[in-house]
């Protein structure tokens, strides 16, 4: 089954998406392939991930500047070929980074890689809806291959970019002005104004944080059509939280978790 249209994701009021942070990351290693995996059996609407890119400009699938943290390797991501990328295993951490992850002794799996952009898209373009974050700075020459696989996978209708700034997303519209957009330079200051600006540049959703997280603010994107997925949520009682507030959308590392909070409130 092809994957719903964001339209039609947020289309019930009373329907809250799930959203995976890196994949099922609190399980599994994230931004991984079987993290991703996980995270679609489990039935979610949208996969978010994070792209840097090597040294020969090839955008891959990591969330830190560096490879410290996740892998058997050192260095800066973007002072990295693709081969030497490839080489190292990406299953060193455990669980959530935003809560109580840590670094294993040992691999999680033992053929678990850093995947290709190109390899990510492979896999689950047209499986699943999906939030590409372009970490900052992006530089011009891996935009545009983001762009070019975004276009030969026509993921218009059913992905966006989540971009650092406006003048990044600006970036993007100049090499392809029908890619959504996501902005996130207004991240923990949100007030009327800022939600404005946000719908003003037109994007497609908005991407708070817990401190944003107001009825206010909630009820001034609906009113503005600006789908709200707070970052972020990993328990039963943050979730009511931000369903009382308004939310349309939820990312977490246990989307089982939130899933099941969500049914027991009726907004699955």
């Amino acid at each position: 089954m092809p994957p719903a249209k964001f339209a039609e994701i947020y289309r019930d009021p009373e329907h809250v998406a799930l959203t995976a942070h890196r994949g099922f990351s609190g399980k599994y290693p994230e931004n991984t392939l079987s993290a991703f995996q996980a995270a679609i059996d489990q039935g979610v609407e949208i996969l978010e991930m994070d792209i840097h890119p090597t040294s020969d400009m090839v955008p891959v699938v990591v969330h830190d500047h560096t490879v410290d943290r996740t892998t058997d390797g050192t260095g800066e991501v973007t002072s990295l070929s693709l081969a030497k990328i490839k080489e190292l295993n990406a299953s060193w951490w455990e669980g959530s980074q935003v809560e109580d992850g840590f670094r294993r002794e040992s691999p999680a799996e033992q053929n678990s890689t850093i995947p290709t952009f190109a390899e990510y898209l492979d896999a689950f373009a047209g499986r699943v809806g999906m939030n590409i974050q372009v970490k900052s700075p992006p530089p011009a020459e891996m935009l545009a291959e983001i762009c070019r696989l975004f276009k030969h996978h026509n993921l218009y209708e059913t992905a966006y970019l989540s971009m650092g700034r406006y003048d990044e997303g600006s970036a993007v519209r100049v090499i392809d002005p029908k890619i959504p957009l996501c902005i996130l330079e207004e991240q923990n200051r949100m007030d009327e104004a800022s939600l404005r600006r946000q719908h003003h540049f037109g994007v497609a959703c908005i991407q708070p944080m817990r401190k944003d997280v107001t009825l206010e603010n909630c009820a001034i994107a609906r009113s503005l059509g600006l789908p709200t997925n707070v970052f972020w949520s990993n328990d039963a009682q943050t979730t009511e939280q931000y369903v009382t507030a308004g939310v349309q959308g939820i990312v977490t590392d246990w989307p089982d978790r939130v899933d099941s909070a969500l049914v027991k409130l009726g907004r699955r």
